[in-house]
């Protein structure tokens, strides 16, 4: 029993040092980047990034995209995701919707035919 407890306690711990990590890593990301940094100014605005979205994570996003753009398959792989194309969740998401529009007719076509006697 001893043992079991201990494992509990150190599972919460772990989720909360991973929940603690999510949140600085967005933080992070977040965060305006200074103006002491021009150099990465500079390339965010040779992109046309605004100057009110440079952030850490515009500037990642943005090293990514040069990756992808030299044939990176990772990167361009992780942007394709990123943006919601990925072609299996794509699918998935059609075949689920599909499922819900056959459920929906058939509860539409048996509540008809209820109210039909």
């Amino acid at each position: 029993m001893e043992t079991a407890r201990r494992g509990g306690i150190a599972s919460g711990e772990s989720r909360r040092r991973k929940k603690t990590m999510r949140e600085t890593a967005k933080m992070l990301l977040d965060m305006q980047i200074p103006s002491a940094a021009r150099e990465l100014q500079k390339k965010l605005k040779l992109m046309g990034i605004s100057e009110d979205d440079f952030t850490y994570q515009s500037a990642v996003m943005v090293g990514i995209l040069n990756q992808a753009m030299k044939g990176n398959t990772k990167a361009a792989a992780f942007l394709r995701d990123t943006v919601g194309e990925n072609p299996l969740l794509v699918q998935e998401e059609e075949s689920s919707t599909l499922a819900d529009a056959i459920e929906e007719a058939y509860r539409n076509r048996v509540e008809g035919s209820e109210n039909a006697e």
